[in-house]
């Protein structure tokens, strides 16, 4: 039945995403079983304006979503929290993304922003960009605890129209596309300021330059690691095209995760990373010291290097595991028992 699924559809829409299916399954067979009693005592089936007061007496999307949730005291009431959720994620995307976007952008690329001092000028627009954020977080809240206190003087959810619920879409996989346009954006900003890294590192750590030099067997692999963002890229802009091809984005960041991960690994072959600079070789009074700070430079290098490879190592296992999990699904083909018990781990 159209209404139903329609219903159904906009119940959906404001659940958990983990437990969507099994609570709309539940609730499907719920309303089946109502509508089999009441066509059983009717001796006919029922008509659209039955089924409308059968939804009615059911409760608005929202009330009824609201009753699959977990039962507890707070702020923001449960029917109310997923439109409260929604919102901030509508902030977060539309307003708080691009305002950090536009910082990055500000800090990489005009002088003018940070004439002075680039890490203080940074500091001061990080932390105006949180304020903001904090203000608006607290402003929304404030305004969803108001209408949570008044939500009974409020008749809007009980005099809806079943007949207005939004047509039912057949559900597919698809990778979204607002979040495909975000992930290219980010990915262009990235190989952007990966790009301008050397000059900013320059301005910067000028002082320290005096200190210590970078060593020249690093420079190949400075442009070897534009390439998994590169792969990247392709990929976001194939999926763009064709978001129907869910097995293209685990299946990229698989390869892509796994080039990072041979870059670190050869990257790890080259200690010392750093030496002492050319320029202070005639400083003799403080070479011990020098040579310490380089010692202490180059391990926690090392140890950086080595922690990122294993956080590499464990994105592999979990892209491994996708890439599987969507191939089969775009082909069609079974899963396994052990795999359906792996997502259910994960």
């Amino acid at each position: 039945m159209e209404l139903l699924d329609r219903y159904l559809q906009a119940v959906r829409f404001w659940l958990p995403k983990a437990q969507q299916d099994d609570m709309i399954e539940e609730l499907r067979d719920d309303l089946n079983s109502q509508v089999e009693e009441r066509e059983s005592s009717l001796a006919r089936r029922l008509n659209e304006d039955e089924i409308i007061a059968l939804l009615r007496e059911t409760g608005h999307p929202l009330k009824v979503a609201a009753r699959y949730q977990p039962q507890q005291q707070s702020l923001i009431g449960l029917m109310l929290f997923p439109i409260y959720k929604f919102v901030l994620k509508m902030v977060g995307l539309f307003y708080m993304l691009p305002s950090f976007l536009v910082w990055i952008a500000l800090v990489l690329f005009v002088p003018q922003y940070h004439a002075e001092n680039a890490f203080l000028a940074a500091l001061r627009g990080y932390g105006g960009m949180w304020t903001n954020a904090f203000v608006i977080f607290a402003i929304i809240t404030l305004i969803f605890a108001v209408v949570e206190k008044f939500q009974g003087k409020i008749d809007v959810l009980q005099r809806w129209d079943p007949r207005k619920l939004p047509a039912a879409s057949k559900r597919k996989e698809r990778v979204s596309r607002i979040e495909t346009i975000f992930e290219l954006i980010f990915s262009i900003l990235f190989i952007w300021g990966w790009l301008a890294l050397p000059g900013i590192a320059h301005a910067m750590l000028a002082p320290a330059e005096k200190i210590l030099t970078l060593s020249p067997a690093l420079t190949p692999y400075y442009w070897l690691c534009l390439l998994p963002m590169s792969l990247n890229m392709v990929q976001q802009a194939i999926n763009l095209l064709r978001p129907e091809w869910t097995w293209l984005r685990p299946s990229v960041q698989l390869l892509s995760t796994t080039i990072t991960a041979a870059i670190v690994t050869f990257m790890m072959r080259l200690y010392p990373y750093f030496t002492v600079a050319n320029t202070t070789a005639g400083d003799t009074k403080h070479a011990a010291d020098y040579a310490n700070l380089a010692l202490h430079v180059n391990q926690i290098s090392q140890w950086s290097l080595i922690i990122f490879l294993f956080s590499l190592g464990a994105a592999m296992i979990i892209f491994a595991y996708q890439t599987v999990k969507s191939i089969r699904k775009f082909t069609g083909g079974p899963r396994n028992q052990a795999a359906m018990q792996i997502s259910q781990v994960m």
